[in-house]
């Protein structure tokens, strides 16, 4: 009924005032009113004394005898000694004034009276004496003291001594004093109240404060509660409310830094990752899943919707059924990307529950493990093709004994042609391996002048470039430092390029060779007028055993490994890089590119 502390202090305070001054009242009230019945007890008693009675007895004993001599005699003495008896009582009576007395006769007529007047009562006490009972009543209601005395001759009651005190005056005292107790009361529960109120808030109001504060702590907001030297409940209270505040800050603090920690792994991973409240409500995105799905906008991205949009044949309710040591993964090919997600339930009895997708970006996984699958299958390829023609050259060779020597000498040519032919593709495979396994394997450092190394190059590939009536040119635009390294590996690479540009530039065309020193590189390019390159193929072109015309390569003796060889050891022996520009029939730039070395 009363949330209010203070009041219900002060209701229950002002109750406890009125309840104590009421009883206290009620019984003084009691008190006066028995005092006064008490000591008009004691006057009765000290007038009506055992002696006082008797002799009043034997007075109305006087009247009867005087009464049995005869009619004349009675009728003479019995008002004198009726006038005795009333003397009697009048000068015993003097002490209980203003209190009057009646001298009654068994019938109750009034023969004698202290005011001369007649008793006009009846009441209970007098018809209780006329049965012979001595009667001392107080009637409040009445306003009126009585006291009866029956005067018995024999058994017979003879004459009543009535006495009656007015209380008036006592009563009209008694209500004074209740009504003064009345508004004692009144000012005294107003006082009570004042009094509680201020008791009150002097209680509550650091109840209050305390209230405040924790109100402040469990919304996070700092408090500024300070400890007390109080050593009552209250600042038990307080202290302990501090110390909460503290640990709360402390958790506090520890929940922020693992939050931020993990925030911050979360954005930094490399995989992308979506959480989703039970709902089917996303509640979380990294700038990974953002770009892996290339999606800016994700207000609108809800679990089962964003799914059947890509086809990823799951729902939220199929995974609620998943084991909860399992989870389920899809791999679905989107934006010319393969992505693996991976789907993880937690707390799923929990209303806090959800999924988290992890999404992996396996593009370059796949590929490599197609280019394996390819590299495998070129290899066995590259291989069977030799081992093909040797085998079927040597069982014609072992079927015919004696086939004519030029037939035999040509069969033997082509058996070691392509036995050569076989060990270049093992040599270049085994090279790679190295490269693989580590790109400094042995590798000397070996002074490098590269200008005199193309110049070399150029002189002795100037023939074959003759042959084909193509122009092959060396053109140093400024002088180039030389370098520490591999030099054959090196000098493999241009090889491997300028060979290339000679094999696919048609005759007449022309082979471009620079070199240059820029900035802090070394540049090399060769530059040729030759078939070209279709942007389709551009992507592959460093790929192992790829070729752009696998025929005509194979034709020409090319294993389809130098190009990955050459970017290999570019890349790992001389922390280079390799670069290829080409249009269709229109020619092709292959540029070097290798760091000076710091002094």
């Amino acid at each position: 009924m009363f949330k209010n502390i203070s009041l219900r202090t002060s209701i229950l305070f002002v109750i406890f005032v009125i309840v104590t001054e009421l009883a206290a009242g009620l019984f003084g009230m009691y008190k006066a009113v028995s005092s006064v019945h008490k000591e008009f007890s004691k006057s009765i008693n000290r007038v009506f004394t055992d002696d006082f009675r008797k002799e009043l007895t034997d007075a109305a004993n006087a009247v009867e005898e005087e009464a049995i001599e005869g009619e004349i005699i009675m009728s003479e003495s019995e008002p004198d000694n009726i006038e005795n008896i009333s003397d009697l009582v009048m000068d015993a009576t003097r002490s209980l004034k203003p209190a009057v007395f009646f001298l009654l006769d068994e019938t109750g007529n009034t023969l004698a009276g202290s005011d001369g007047s007649e008793n006009k009562t009846s009441s209970a006490a007098l018809d209780s004496a006329f049965n012979g009972n001595t009667v001392l009543s107080y009637k409040h209601s009445a306003d009126m003291l009585e006291y009866a005395l029956p005067l018995k001759i024999g058994d017979t009651v003879k004459y009543i001594v009535y006495i009656k005190d007015d209380l008036t005056v006592q009563n009209r005292i008694v209500k004074h004093l209740a009504s003064e107790l009345v508004w004692l009361i009144i000012i005294s529960a107003i006082l009570a109240y004042l009094l509680s109120l201020l008791l009150a808030k002097a209680l509550t109001k650091p109840l209050r404060t305390l209230a405040s504060d924790a109100k402040k702590l469990a919304d996070g907001v700092p408090s500024g509660i300070t400890k007390t030297d109080r050593k009552d409940e209250i600042g038990a209270m307080t202290n302990a409310l501090i110390y909460l505040s503290e640990a709360k800050k402390e958790q506090a603090d520890k929940a922020l830094a693992e939050k931020t920690k993990m925030e911050k792994i979360l954005q930094n991973m490399n995989d992308g990752i979506l959480a989703f409240d039970m709902k089917g409500n996303l509640t979380h995105i990294n700038p990974e899943a953002k770009r892996l799905l290339n999606r800016n906008f994700v207000d609108d991205i809800t679990f089962n919707k964003f799914f059947k949009e890509i086809n990823a044949d799951i729902t939220l309710e199929s995974l609620q059924y998943t084991p909860s040591e399992d989870f389920a993964e899809r791999e679905i090919r989107l934006n010319e990307q393969m992505l693996q997600f991976s789907f993880v339930l937690f707390s799923r009895d929990s209303s806090e529950g959800g999924v988290i997708v992890i999404i992996h970006d396996v593009t370059r996984h796949e590929r490599l493990e197609s280019a394996r699958r390819d590299f495998v299958a070129d290899v066995s390829h590259e291989l069977r093709t030799p081992l093909t023609v040797i085998k079927s050259y040597a069982d014609i060779l072992a079927d015919t004994p004696d086939a004519e020597p030029q037939l035999r000498t040509r069969f033997l040519n082509t058996i070691s042609s392509e036995t050569d032919r076989m060990t270049k593709i093992i040599s270049d495979l085994l090279t790679l391996s190295k490269l693989d396994v580590d790109a400094n394997y042995a590798t000397p450092h070996e002074e490098i002048d590269i200008r005199s190394m193309l110049e070399g190059l150029v002189d002795r590939l100037s023939l074959s470039a003759k042959k084909k009536n193509q122009k092959l040119v060396y053109t140093p635009i400024n002088d180039v430092p030389t370098i520490k390294g591999d030099r054959d590996g090196l000098e493999r690479v241009f090889t491997n390029i300028i060979t290339n540009a000679l094999k696919y530039t048609p005759s007449g065309g022309s082979i471009s060779i620079f070199s240059s020193n820029v900035y802090n590189d070394i540049l090399v390019k060769v530059s040729d007028t030759g078939i070209g390159i279709s942007k389709e193929q551009l992507p592959n072109i460093f790929d192992r055993f790829y070729r752009v015309d696998k025929a005509r390569s194979r034709d020409k003796g090319g294993t389809g490994l130098g190009l990955a060889i050459a970017k290999q050891t570019v890349e790992s022996a001389f922390k280079g890089k390799i670069l290829i520009t080409s249009e269709l029939n229109k020619g092709t730039d292959v540029t070097v590119s290798i760091p000076i070395p710091k002094k």
